[in-house]
């Protein structure tokens, strides 16, 4: 008997590339609207920083049964690739962008049904991408787009329409995980987009990619780990105050963070920022110290040349 006949899978490698930008930049960014897909929760014009996921249209001569919707970027593992070198190189076919630091294993999606296609394996890999990268290849001949994953508004909307932000460990438009109560004997309860009020928002399975991805992201954030090493990159710029600083945590972690508290951790011995010696009185009040990071971001523990 031949053992074989019905043995085959095809392997691929899918991206998810995070940015994070406010949303005055991001809308003098932009030619069509179309590009940005923030479901109902658009941001006004002074919200601060939101985080997004680029997204890509679904081919209709592979995925007939996806038109109009939009997907990860992602391709196929050639034959004489690592996995690694085959996400760079994806990353450089679709985004023209080379990721050399800051770019992880995220996992394999390997269910049977995952893609119309056929049988098809992905090998999963995300990353932070400063957004002036993004910003140069928005539409363009692959029409590149970006889909919100969490900001200032969805947190506030979520409060309104699902409950407290304390309740969770994190939350964010592709799911959430709510944490146990003291009288539960239950582990924390995941929640993924499906399941939301909004509904799925990419095709495949690619919700469920950036949900494990986000998750992944938030270490970056975790106690006293350095952010910008984490990610290899840092969207605050040479000079920022302790309030940007924050805005972009809480924003990545999808919760909110007690003021003093961030502050204080902040300003530990162990912290990874310094003081630049020079203050922001661009707003009302007292003026602002401004910090920048410790250490350079690059992070050369990423680089893998095999």
């Amino acid at each position: 008997m031949n053992m074989t006949a019905d043995i085959h899978n095809t392997n691929a490698v899918d991206l998810v590339i995070f940015t994070v930008v406010d949303s005055q930049s991001l809308s003098q960014s932009l030619w069509d609207d179309s590009l940005v897909s923030q479901g109902n929760y658009r941001s006004e014009s002074n919200s601060g920083l939101s985080l997004f996921v680029v997204s890509v249209p679904a081919n209709p001569q592979i995925y007939p049964s996806l038109e109009r919707n939009r997907i990860l970027p992602g391709g196929y593992l050639m034959e004489d690739e690592s996995l690694r070198k085959s996400s760079q190189r994806i990353a450089m076919d679709w985004l023209d962008i080379k990721l050399y630091t800051g770019l992880r294993q995220l996992g394999t999606f390997d269910e049977p049904d995952r893609d119309p296609s056929g049988r098809v394996i992905s090998f999963a890999y995300w990353a932070m991408v400063d957004f002036e990268q993004i910003r140069k290849i928005l539409g363009g001949r692959d029409q590149i787009g970006l889909e919100l994953v969490n900001s200032p508004r969805y947190m506030q909307m979520f409060e309104k329409e699902i409950g407290p932000l304390e309740e969770y460990d994190g939350v964010s438009r592709f799911g959430n995980r709510q944490m146990p109560s003291p009288s539960s004997f239950r582990g924390h309860l995941k929640t993924l987009s499906k399941d939301l009020p909004e509904g799925r928002i990419l095709g495949l399975d690619h919700d469920e990619i950036v949900f494990f991805a986000w998750r992944k992201l938030r270490h970056a954030f975790d106690g006293r780990l350095d952010p910008f090493r984490f990610l290899g990159l840092n969207p605050l710029g040479e000079e920022f105050r302790l309030s940007q600083l924050q805005d972009f945590t809480e924003v990545c972690r999808g919760e909110r963070i007690q003021r003093d508290l961030f502050r204080r951790q902040m300003s530990s011995e162990a912290t990874f920022l310094r003081e630049t010696g020079r203050t922001d009185r661009s707003k009302a009040g007292k003026p602002a110290k401004l910090y920048s990071p410790l250490l350079d971001v690059h992070d050369d523990s990423e680089i893998d040349e095999k």
